[in-house]
């Protein structure tokens, strides 16, 4: 384990972390804060993109996956009629309209491809955390917290419980320091943090049952978003998606596992509400 790259991880955990967290505070902060996130994760999306051969629609690929976001936030916010129905149905032939001015037609298919994907791996499940932040036009982000905190826990104790105790691989052709010793580390520090915010935190908000099953949501889809992520980054021969965050890399490093996480929350929420 490199300790000066160990420190630049923590502090900068620390300090991104504590922002994120406040910014989660108020619904206004919180929107500024993940379109900023949306935009620079795209950022690096195309960028990696365009240094392997591709030649996807840059800009407007940011643009769109702003754009979702925005609208989705007005309409869960407001019930805006700049909804999410009106930016959704024009996204594919937008797209594939800008095509039509690409400057090679030998590869239209594939710079379609990766251009909506960008859409649809960083916009869209961000998107749905609007859906998650706010109830009957309400802003609350105790769920939006938990999520983070989960995840983090999971994330910094398989870290250090692979880096420590690691020896089975846990999917060694796509992340090979990735271990099963790791992930169990990372249950028994969500399970632990899940008693502490039952007890401690939000202590007549939910059951620790729910806070239990909620952290293992969050644990299992991090580890899918991660190794997917790493998959990506191992069809480019890239150890890191940027270099904007000391210790992290970039953005997309930061947040594969939030982008796979989101969705699943909202279904176990919407699971929970359907059956309690």
């Amino acid at each position: 384990m490199n300790k000066a790259n160990l420190k630049r991880r923590v502090l900068t955990g620390m300090l991104g972390g504590s922002l994120l967290l406040l910014s989660a505070l108020h619904e206004l902060s919180y929107l500024a804060v993940f379109v900023l996130i949306i935009f620079l994760s795209s950022r690096e999306y195309f960028k990696i993109l365009r240094n392997n051969g591709f030649r996807p629609n840059y800009n407007l690929g940011i643009f769109l996956s702003v754009i979702i976001f925005v609208t989705t936030y007005f309409y869960a916010s407001k019930e805006s009629l700049l909804g999410i129905h009106f930016v959704l149905i024009p996204i594919l032939p937008l797209v594939c309209l800008s095509a039509l001015y690409g400057s090679n037609n030998n590869e239209t298919l594939s710079n379609v491809s990766v251009t909506f994907f960008g859409i649809l791996y960083i916009s869209l499940p961000i998107s749905l955390l609007n859906f998650i932040v706010f109830n009957e036009y309400s802003y609350n982000s105790i769920y939006l917290m938990a999520t983070l905190l989960f995840l983090w826990a999971s994330e910094s104790a398989a870290y250090f419980g692979g880096s420590l105790f690691g020896k089975k691989k846990l999917f060694e052709s796509v992340s090979p320091m990735k271990t099963w010793e790791g992930v169990i580390s990372g249950f028994l520090a969500n399970v632990t943090l899940a008693y502490l915010i039952h007890q401690f935190v939000w202590t007549s908000f939910q059951t620790f049952t729910f806070w239990v099953l909620f952290s293992v949501v969050v644990l299992v889809s991090g580890i899918f978003g991660d190794l997917f992520e790493s998959l990506l980054k191992r069809n480019f021969n890239l150890k890191d998606s940027g270099n904007k965050l000391p210790g992290h890399g970039g953005f997309l490093d930061r947040f594969d596992s939030f982008f796979f996480v989101i969705p699943y929350v909202y279904f176990y929420l919407k699971i929970i509400d359907q059956i309690t």
